[in-house]
């Protein structure tokens, strides 16, 4: 008797884990035409777990290229087990497998461990802006009261729904508008999607960072948006 093959998705996910997987199950989360997620369920070392499969048009792939780098340096954002970016005039949308999240907490219970999330990524990655801009993260200047400044990695649409609760903490989601510009840009979109005054977010941003927020670039920064 000649030996079973394993079907496609479960040498896939036992390639991308280096274990061997059983029982694997894949369902539809979103198909649209932002984005295509699976949830893909499997059996590993006798325990159920999942991991999620995230499809992007070439044209929203910025996360695609960005996470994995991103994971290499911080917790604060989802384990990446594998990643294929098509090559050009290639059919196909680049994808992600990453840990599953979806059903995780948001974090807008304690606006302050997001910003503090936020901060600890700026800070893993406050000597990689180069290889950033490598991997096509654009660049927004700093202007007026921001001049002085650092460029760090922004987020881009910080708010409750790109955040996760985990055992390790907080995590952010979603990295398709990052770009490298002024940190306190994301403090301001957080405020405003929490309905919070961006002053109070502001100060933890100080305790988190050691840097002081004037009330001009406050200003400056919510005028960004």
């Amino acid at each position: 008797m000649s030996e079973r093959v394993p079907d496609p998705l479960t040498s896939f996910i036992s390639r991308s884990l280096r274990a061997e997987v059983t029982e694997v199950s894949e369902e539809i989360i979103q198909d649209t035409t932002d984005a295509e997620i699976d949830r893909v369920r499997f059996t590993l070392a006798g325990a159920r777990r999942s991991l999620v499969i995230k499809r992007v048009p070439p044209s929203s792939s910025l996360e695609v290229r960005l996470l994995p780098h991103l994971a290499r340096k911080t917790d604060r954002v989802a384990t990446v087990h594998a990643r294929g970016i098509p090559p050009a005039k290639t059919p196909g949308w680049p994808w992600l497998l990453v840990e599953d999240l979806i059903d995780a907490p948001g974090a807008c219970d304690d606006l302050g461990a997001i910003v503090r999330a936020k901060f600890e990524i700026e800070r893993a990655l406050a000597a990689d802006g180069p290889a950033l801009a490598a991997l096509g993260v654009p660049r927004v200047g700093r202007l007026g009261p921001l001049a002085a400044w650092p460029e760090v990695l922004v987020h881009g649409a910080l708010g409750c729904a790109h955040t996760a609760r985990t055992v390790r903490g907080v995590v952010l989601t979603e990295w398709r508008h990052a770009y490298l510009g002024c940190a306190l840009a994301d403090v301001v979109r957080l405020a405003r999607d929490a309905g919070a005054p961006a002053r109070e977010l502001a100060d933890r941003y100080t305790e988190a960072s050691g840097r002081a927020v004037t009330p001009d670039a406050l200003a400056a920064a919510e005028a960004l948006l």
